[in-house]
Formats: C-alpha cells, sequence, structure tokens
C-alpha cells in the first residue's frame, strides 16, 4: 500500500519550483505505486461514497476519483510545488477501473506540456498516462495550474 505523503515532498520540506524552470517537453520520472484494497476502502469511506454506484458488471470498483490524492505526485517529484500554487483546470480520462477488491500496481508517466500567460498571470499545463503495471491503461491527465511569482 502506498500513500500519496510516502510519494511527494510537502510544500516546506525542499525549495518550490518558480514558473521559469519548467521546461516544455520536458518528461517526468516513471512513478510506481500500489493501490490497495484497503486504500479502496479508506477512500470509500472519506468521500462516504455509495458502493452501489461503483458497480460494474456485477464487480465491485474503486471510484475513478481515487486517483486524485496522487493526482500531482508525478509533477512535484520533478518540481516541488511552490507556495501559492493554484489549481485552475484538470481534465481525466477513464480508460479501465482499478478494482476495490485487487491490488493494482500503478505506472505513471508524464511531460510538461506548455507554459503560458493569460491575464498577467503564469501558468504550467502538464500530461499523465495512468497505466497498470502491465500497461493496461487507467486514466489520462491534463493539469494546468498557476504559478505565483
Amino acid at each position: 500500500m502506498t500513500r500519496p505523503d510516502q510519494l511527494k515532498p510537502r510544500e516546506d520540506s525542499v525549495p518550490g519550483t518558480p514558473y521559469d524552470a519548467f521546461v516544455v517537453g520536458a518528461a517526468l520520472p516513471e512513478l510506481r505505486f500500489t493501490i490497495t484494497p484497503a486504500i479502496v476502502e479508506e477512500y470509500f469511506d472519506s468521500v462516504e461514497a455509495d458502493r452501489s454506484l461503483y458497480k460494474l458488471d456485477g464487480r465491485l470498483a474503486a471510484p475513478p476519483n481515487v486517483l486524485f490524492p496522487y493526482m500531482t505526485v508525478p509533477l512535484y517529484r520533478k518540481y516541488p510545488p511552490i507556495q501559492g500554487i493554484v489549481m485552475a483546470e484538470v481534465e481525466f480520462r477513464w480508460r479501465n477501473p482499478i478494482w476495490a477488491d485487487e491490488t493494482t500496481d500503478m505506472v505513471v508517466t508524464g511531460k510538461v506540456a506548455d507554459k503560458f500567460e493569460k491575464r498577467g498571470r503564469r501558468y504550467v499545463r502538464w500530461e499523465a498516462e495512468w497505466k497498470r503495471a502491465d500497461g493496461t491503461p487507467i486514466a489520462s491527465m491534463v493539469n494546468t495550474f498557476h504559478v505565483p511569482s
């Protein structure tokens, strides 16, 4: 079982990454972690999810957003967060379920896709692919956030 706080740095533990340090096209280090039935159960409880809504072909799946606590880990391992980052947009596309009753070894790859300014604010957009260790796609994600000066 891998908890998100075991994988990503805290904002105050290392110097944060200023806008100019993000490199468009830069690959993020591959991330591997494990989602266990215990993590899925804890997530169900914490969000007070109705388990009946997550049945697929009679089998219990994890809520897809069980990945949300891990969302920034791939980026923050290469580019630690600077104080004051504000998430602007996130888009997840779900491909296959994470089953609630089995351990799922995850592999995440990603890259910095873009940097831009809008109305005097600086933004970074990055992408990630979430797969099972066997290569089965789970989700793809695009996230945009504002980096303060």
